[in-house]
């Protein structure tokens, strides 16, 4: 039963990770175009209040849970909200603005360098020190995103732009590996319904923050009301990754650290998938090489013995956080 359960949970992280690397490439890419302002804080604030709306009138009974939350339930799922919901989304965007919308395949690969940034931040609260080989793998996977971002071009001679796009990806990738040893904590005492549920609810209040102090709240609503189409396209992608999340964290719980991120990775791989098919849009040889690179990496850091445990977040007293 144990190892059907296990088959199911990394089916359903499989179906997620593919449903985000659509969105990734078909749906959100043609959301944020669409905008013709630069207020990324208010996109992700929306992008995040409309399911916590539709969760609301659904699952209304979940803010019962609100009083049986301890200090350190707050702080985690707020550390959630402000890394993976808020921090890494807001990167995303800006990455893809930066790049014109014309390379998601790219940005989408260097984001999943987010293992790294979890086993760091795993030394800095556990206190463990990884082995000499985990450096070795970080720079090889830090040198593969180089030729994936650069091939064997100088930066200098590139648009300012790739550079900034490159940097932001790998600030999500640190923003979303936090993310993910936040939320191994949470999963395992709370239920995927309310996990999925406070996830939401908690990065609408961050994101919130971030639209009233950004000063163009006004312009942005005016905008975001007056047209239509883009109401009923951000409605939509709501929905679509609402359900991917719903699917995610129902197989995150079967699963262990390791098998999740092996599953994840058929997020980029739909991602390259999809925009050479839909776009005709290919990565370089060198790219293609850098790319498989770096997914053998991450999944050395994940399945080999370099890594510290990302499950062993669970390990830390909640007063250390």
């Amino acid at each position: 039963m144990k190892k059907n359960n296990t088959l199911l949970g990394a089916s359903l992280i499989v179906i997620a990770a593919v449903m985000w690397g659509l969105d990734g490439v078909l749906l959100t890419p043609a959301y944020f175009s669409k905008f013709h302002f630069y207020d990324v804080n208010f996109i992700v604030f929306i992008a995040h209040a409309i399911p916590t709306l539709i969760l609301s009138v659904l699952f209304f009974n979940q803010y019962k849970e609100l009083k049986n939350f301890t200090k350190n339930d707050y702080i985690f799922f707020m550390l959630i909200a402000l890394f993976g919901g808020t921090l890494g989304t807001l990167s995303i965007v800006k990455a893809l603005q930066l790049s014109e919308f014309s390379k998601f395949s790219i940005v989408i690969l260097i984001q999943k360098a987010q293992p790294i940034f979890a086993v760091l931040l795993a030394f800095f609260i556990l206190k463990e020190r990884p082995s000499k080989r985990f450096y070795i793998v970080a720079a090889i996977s830090l040198i593969a995103i180089y030729l994936l971002t650069f091939e064997f071009k100088s930066p200098a001679l590139l648009p300012k732009n790739n550079i900034l796009a490159a940097m932001y990806s790998l600030l999500a990738a640190f923003s979303f590996g936090s993310a993910t040893v936040f939320g191994k904590k949470v999963v395992y005492k709370f239920s995927f319904l309310t996990s999925t549920f406070y996830r939401f609810f908690f990065t609408t209040v961050v994101t919130l923050f971030f639209v009233l102090f950004s000063g163009n709240t006004e312009k942005s609503l005016g905008l975001y009301f007056s047209n239509g189409g883009l109401i009923s396209l951000s409605m939509f992608i709501a929905i679509f990754g609402l359900i991917a999340i719903l699917i995610y964290y129902n197989g995150l719980k079967s699963v262990t650290a390791s098998i999740s991120t092996f599953c994840e990775l058929a997020f980029p791989l739909t991602s390259v998938v999809t925009e050479a098919i839909v776009y005709k849009r290919f990565l370089s040889p060198v790219q293609l090489v850098a790319g498989t690179v770096l997914i053998a990496s991450i999944l050395y850091l994940n399945l080999g013995k370099v890594k510290v445990d990302i499950e062993g977040i669970d390990k830390v007293k909640e007063a250390d956080i």
